[in-house]
């Protein structure tokens, strides 16, 4: 186990993690996961997060010179990675991933023998007055980087929120040929907003119950729980678990590498006390070279840059779509509690990169079966290490 803190670039700083299994670097600026990296089955060390070409590396950018082709963006200036979105994705608001995180403590603990780190920010904006603690935890043998949030509004009225936490990945685990699996039921597509400049191969709109059967803009069906070559097509697309759903996860497989990348979370159903929030929704951004607004692409209307996807979880129901709240509030004074991981393996048998066929909870992980052929991924699905640990270091702040 080892934990330490690290220079990155002109004030920019960041906090290493690793074990046996895993290394995590996770940066200051925008509390941003860079690296999640494991060895593959040739012995290779492979990031599974994207550090797009364009991400800036100076202290901001309102600084940068090219603040114009970055449209002014922080988020787009901190590109990549596992990210926070909350109270939303407006960026004429303080949000969690464009504001500056200061690191508090980070440490070990002799319960699990696990390492972590707390961190925090706060927002003094009117109306959106709020408060962040942040846990970051590795166990021992786990190949996972557990989270712990704690958010508190601050204000003397009502914060209305969306949150949402995704992870953008890129090649080399990305490539032609992974394989893409979730435990949402059900579907629909989006047509680009007005800042992406892209085609779309979905057809906008349509309810529908499989990602290897999604409708498309040409009348058939297509699968997108598989990876092609580059299609010069960027799509989104948002599924709904259902309501008996305690655990939800994405995963993203790759078969030449033997890789698997897996993110888990509770879901509607789960039986965390009430203060904890439990997400009814994934999101997914298929970007296969299909991005023409710069950056990700020189210019506008250029050739994209960037070959990605982006898989996530959290409250945004776009338009309505489901029947999720459209909005959460948290009441003047009160706080919520989030939980989730991201685990990152490489597993033994090759049938598992045909696919599998159901994800199953075992004593100590999960277990992604494919008939008799199986991948394990060894995680505290219930989190309960990770919130006694959460309990201890915030009782003990100072």
């Amino acid at each position: 186990m080892d934990i330490r803190r690290m220079p990155l670039w002109a004030s920019r700083n960041a906090t290493i993690m690793s074990n046996e299994a895993v290394r995590a670097v996770i940066e200051d600026q925008g509390e941003i996961t860079i690296e999640l990296s494991c060895t593959n089955v040739q012995g290779g060390r492979v990031n599974a997060l994207s550090i797009p070409y364009f991400r800036g590396i100076g202290a901001g950018v309102l600084s940068d010179e090219n603040i114009d082709w970055y449209k002014s963006k922080q988020r787009t200036y901190t590109a990549g990675g596992i990210y926070i979105s909350f109270p939303s994705s407006d960026e004429d608001h303080i949000l969690t991933s464009n504001s500056y995180w200061m690191l508090r403590r980070y440490g070990s603990e002799s319960t699990y023998g696990g390492v972590w780190r707390l961190s925090e920010m706060k927002s003094r904006e009117e109306n959106n007055r709020y408060h962040i603690s942040k846990i970051d935890f590795m166990l021992p043998s786990d190949p996972v980087l557990y989270t712990y949030l704690k958010l508190t509004n601050t204000d003397e009225v009502p914060l209305e929120y969306n949150l949402s936490i995704h992870s953008m990945v890129s090649p080399p685990l990305l490539e032609s040929g992974s394989l893409i699996s979730t435990s949402a039921a059900e579907f629909t597509a989006y047509p680009p907003n007005l800042r992406e400049v892209a085609f779309n191969r979905l057809k906008s709109g349509i309810h529908f119950s499989d990602l290897k059967h999604c409708p498309s803009i040409r009348g058939q069906n297509i699968d997108m729980s598989y990876v092609p070559g580059p299609t010069s097509s960027y799509d989104y697309i948002i599924g709904e678990l259902k309501k008996d759903c305690d655990l939800g996860w994405v995963t993203i497989i790759n078969p030449r590498q033997q890789l698997l990348y897996c993110s888990f979370f509770p879901s509607l159903n789960s039986d965390l006390p009430q203060e904890y929030i439990k997400f009814p929704l994934i999101d997914i951004a298929f970007n296969y070279l299909g991005r023409m607004d710069s950056p990700w692409a020189l210019y506008e209307g250029g050739t994209p840059q960037v070959f990605s996807l982006t898989t996530g979880f959290g409250q945004m129901n776009h338009h309505g779509a489901f029947s999720s709240p459209i909005t959460n509030t948290i009441p003047p004074g009160e706080s919520r509690v989030v939980v989730y991981g991201n685990g990152y393996s490489s597993f033994d048998n090759p049938r598992i990169g045909l696919g599998f066929y159901s994800a199953e909870k075992a004593e100590h992980g999960l277990v992604f079966k494919r008939t008799k052929s199986y991948a394990y991924l060894p995680c505290d699905y219930k989190f309960k290490k990770l919130i006694d640990v959460a309990s201890w270091i915030l009782n003990n702040n100072e």
